[in-house]
């Protein structure tokens, strides 16, 4: 994986939590950008309104048991028999009460008057228990049609079939989109026909519920998103009998009888695509890579013409074209879409430890620069919950302005008694293409192609200058570490927490992802691990695995409002969806849910943390170059 990169460490990380979080640095000013919302506090209401929590050790999406509603609807059954029994008992006996009450006596007159109440009681009693056990009948019908629908639509035999995997997502989008309708309606208070017709509009993105929202704010019903169709599609299992001969199917590491699914089959693809891309215009230039493009299935015979007439260097024209990796057919018909996003072999890698002195040179702000939206606050100390989590990453995130941010973080938090331990903070991609810095498209197919037993010296970039950070900051064998991270910065984060060196060295309590795909990734059992994802987030299913539940394991989805959602762009293009603005809204509503998982997620943080007055947090910063093997025609 490192080849003969040059490496260079060129200065040692110091303590720069007074740089970031002093009283000098400036406090933070309201937040101002395009995806988040005006109302935070709906933003964060609607994503605990949404949440739905998977694996864990802890119930998921809701269920109905409609056996439970037929033993309700039984019991109501003989209630309403025995009141009814009850009131044709005290009939005969009204009645002679009656007919005495007219002598006029006080008495009688009065008992009359009792018998009466009660037994207009009872008629009321029954009519209400009538009128649920209506509404109980009602219910379980609706429930016995969806699931016969749902049964129909998605049954085994189509389940099963080649490109349709849609036991999970999709099933999932519309049992969500069921629950969430009969929320906003009842919070809509739509109670007739008429107010259903004049609240509820079908839209070319879903069915929107004027005032169905938190706050006041309209609510609009997706169903299945795209990132459900996305997720369903890649999850696709593909035959092993014709994948076992190809390059991909030896990459995966299959053996004889191992399957595996589309999206793992496109992403070696993919990381094989670009890297050989690179390799070529490393080897011959973007010229003749461009050229061989253009030629494309008659390069090889152009190419073994111009070998054949050059031999040695001697006719100037032509050997520029004479040597060097050419492209694949796959590689020429697809260069001129993907040539930009080519991962070019490394040269050189540089890191370099932040100080105060040298803060500044590498862009880094105080908190005057680092805004964070209403109702989300982060003093500074490592967090010890899911919304503290996220916002450390969004803060991470600000901390290097006006430049691609290629650093990584890590604090160390030691309280009164000498506990302490190292929390490790790694942000997403910064730039779609192989740029200077470490969060790029390099570092994705890096990232991903990490295996458990790597050696700690041949882990990608990022996750080697956390282990910079990590000795600087004084580690030692045993510390407790807890990890996050937003999407590269997730798989970064996955990848450290599944290493074995790592896990022998140190005491992996906690990970927490945002938008990352982690599916693929086998953590330690006694490891809480908690993956977070947003509806419209096209990023998390794009490794083609799903998401394993276990005691210790939990996947929560979701459905944060943000601007530009409502909008055909805004939702299909997932980008804002995939904003770590969205999803540190989305954070603070899940740790406001009380969800099981959820505390139980909080629980493993807070007891690897410390806490309290007497916790100090030192926070420790590495920055990282890259430079890359540039083509140069006087080396042929």
């Amino acid at each position: 994986m490192t080849g003969n990169v040059e490496r260079d460490i060129t200065g040692r990380a110091e303590d720069v939590q007074a740089t970031l979080f002093g009283v000098t640095s400036g406090g933070r000013p309201p937040l101002e950008h395009a995806n988040v919302p005006s109302s935070t506090r709906a933003a964060i209401t609607s994503a605990t309104e949404s949440m739905r929590v998977s694996g864990g050790g802890a119930p998921g999406a809701m269920e109905v048991n409609t056996g439970a509603i037929v033993s309700a609807i039984g019991a109501l059954s003989r209630v309403n028999e025995q009141t009814g029994d009850a009131l044709l008992g005290t009939t005969a006996a009204d009645a002679e009460v009656a007919a005495w009450s007219m002598t006029g006596h006080p008495l009688l007159v009065a008992a009359a008057a009792s018998a009466a109440v009660s037994k207009a009681a009872l008629i009321a009693a029954q009519a209400r228990l009538t009128l649920i056990h209506v509404q109980l009948a009602s219910a379980k019908q609706h429930y016995d049609m969806v699931e016969a629908s749902v049964g129909s639509l998605f049954g085994p035999r189509i389940l099963t079939m080649p490109g349709w995997n849609l036991s999970g997502s999709a099933t999932r989008g519309l049992r969500t989109a069921l629950d969430e309708f009969g929320t906003a309606v009842k919070r809509a208070d739509i109670t007739t026909p008429a107010e259903l017709a004049s609240k509820v509009r079908i839209t070319s993105f879903g069915v929107m519920v004027a005032g169905g929202g938190p706050e006041g704010t309209n609510a609009v019903i997706r169903g299945v998103g795209l990132d459900d169709v996305l997720d369903s599609t890649l999850q696709t299992p593909m035959p092993s009998a014709f994948m076992s001969g190809t390059r991909a199917y030896g990459e995966l590491g299959g053996q004889p009888g191992d399957g595996f699914t589309l999206g793992q089959y496109a992403r070696v693809w993919a990381e094989n695509l670009l890297t050989g891309i690179g390799e070529t215009e490393a080897q011959v230039g973007t010229e003749e890579a461009a050229l061989q493009a253009e030629l494309g299935g008659s390069w090889p015979v152009v190419r073994t013409a111009i070998n054949g007439l050059s031999g040695k260097p001697g006719f100037t024209w032509l050997t520029p074209y004479s040597t060097g990796r050419s492209l694949s057919p796959a590689e020429r018909l697809l260069y001129p879409f993907v040539h930009g996003h080519a991962v070019r072999p490394k040269a050189k890698e540089t890191m370099t430890g932040i100080t105060r002195k040298n803060a500044a040179e590498h862009g880094i702000v105080g908190l005057a620069e680092r805004p964070l939206p209403g109702g989300i606050n982060f003093d500074g100390a490592a967090p010890a919950t899911v919304a503290g989590t996220a916002a450390v990453l969004k803060d991470a995130k600000n901390i290097v302005q006006d430049r691609e941010n290629s650093t990584v973080m890590v604090q160390k938090t030691t309280d009164g008694s000498g506990r302490r331990a190292f929390s490790v903070v790694l942000t997403g991609t910064e730039v779609w293409h192989d740029g200077q810095g470490i969060h790029d498209i390099a570092g994705i197919v890096e990232g991903m192609r990490v295996q458990p037993h790597d050696a700690l010296n041949e882990l990608p970039p990022a996750q080697r200058a956390v282990l910079e950070a990590l000795r600087d900051a004084g580690i030692q064998p045993g510390d407790s570490v807890v990890l996050t991270g937003h999407s590269l910065g997730g798989i970064d984060a996955a990848g450290l927490a599944t290493n074995k060196e790592f896990q022998r060295l140190y005491s992996v309590k906690a990970l927490t992802t945002f938008g990352a795909p982690v599916g693929g990734f086998e953590f330690p059992q006694d490891t809480s691990v908690m993956a977070v994802e947003h509806h419209d987030d096209l990023v998390p299913p794009l490794d083609g695995v799903k998401n394993p539940d276990g005691k210790n394991r939990s996947t929560v989805r979701v459905d944060t409002q943000y601007n530009g959602q409502y909008s055909n762009v805004g939702s299909l293009s997932g980008v804002a969806a995939h904003d770590m603005y969205t999803y540190t809204l989305g954070a603070q509503g899940i740790s406001n849910s009380g969800h099981a998982a959820v505390e139980k997620h909080e629980r493993a943080l807070r007891s690897a943390v410390p806490a309290g007055s007497q916790a100090n947090t030192e926070t420790y910063i590495y920055a990282a170059t890259e430079e890359h093997i540039v083509h140069n025609p006087e080396d042929r």
